[in-house]
């Protein structure tokens, strides 16, 4: 998934956010946290983002909770909440939630779809295709993508088919376990983002 727009392009400052925001995601799921990740965000000034969306206000508890924790803090609570020993507090995969089993059907679609957009699977990436931060990925590069650009409806009918019908259940469970303290704020920032993109996405299907 390398054939994307540069930053100096014509693609709308809204896509731009969304591919951001993908891309945040999915760093923050994959538990690619380290200082370097932490001391950016801690440059950025809270009292420019909008306060008055709800996207905003998640978005200003994220820049709260990085200025309380360190990545070693992090990769800890995310290896006890989505690693474990054995089974995970919490799963990060699709087909746990749409099946109650891992590597089910809702992955074999999820496959033969990345398969008719070009795409496959790194073979160093650990996790199988499902988990959330891999289709966060694969959102960032659908909504970036040159070679050739991938229409909207495609984007849509991605997210719907593989994100939408599990993310609420998923954050639920983040929000709810145990072990999970930072990852309820990104949980509930997640939540807030996906919604909206369902909405933007329901309301486009409409027009």
């Amino acid at each position: 998934m390398t054939s994307v727009h540069p930053r100096d392009n014509s693609i709308a400052g809204e896509d731009w956010a969304r591919a951001d925001f993908y891309s945040l995601l999915a760093q923050l799921f994959a538990g690619r946290v380290d200082d370097s990740f932490l001391a950016r965000f801690r440059e950025i000034d809270p009292s420019s983002v909008d306060l008055a969306s709800p996207l905003g206000f998640e978005f200003s508890e994220l820049l709260r909770a990085v200025k309380h924790v360190d990545s070693a803090a992090i990769k800890s609570e995310y290896d006890d909440s989505f690693i474990g020993v054995g089974r995970p507090e919490i799963f990060l995969f699709g087909s746990y939630y749409q099946t109650g089993f891992l590597n089910e059907k809702p992955l074999i679609k999820l496959r033969n779809d990345l398969a008719a957009l070009g795409l496959e699977r790194d073979e160093s990436m650990v996790e199988t295709e499902d988990h959330l931060a891999f289709l966060c990925e694969v959102m960032r590069y659908l909504i970036l993508a040159d070679d050739p650009p991938v229409a909207f409806s495609v984007q849509r009918e991605f997210f719907h088919n593989h994100i939408a019908g599990w993310y609420e259940e998923a954050m639920q469970a983040i929000e709810h376990g145990g072990k999970t303290d930072f990852y309820k704020v990104v949980g509930r920032l997640a939540k807030v983002f996906f919604d909206v993109e369902t909405q933007s996405f329901d309301f486009e299907h409409a027009v």
